[in-house]
């Protein structure tokens, strides 16, 4: 019974922290984008490749063409 508390108990900080993140990719202005590789979503194995806020790790958008060319060669 003791552990149906404890993880009742973080999946209610989980929750807070992610409307935390939520509150905070929300108001950033994202002025610095990076192109990146991560994962498709939480519980993929299969990543893709986007673009991504530098300050708050926002998806932000697909990159260009351009864009992925030079990320993948400068790999």
């Amino acid at each position: 019974m003791a552990s149906n508390k404890k993880v009742a108990s973080l999946i209610e900080k989980k929750r807070k922290i992610s409307k935390e993140i939520d509150d905070l990719q929300n108001n950033c202005e994202h002025l610095h984008k990076i192109i990146k590789s991560i994962k498709e979503n939480e519980d993929s194995s299969t990543f893709v490749i986007r673009c991504v806020c530098g300050g708050c790790e926002k998806v932000i958008g697909m990159p260009t063409q351009q864009e992925l060319n030079k990320y993948l060669n400068g790999r």
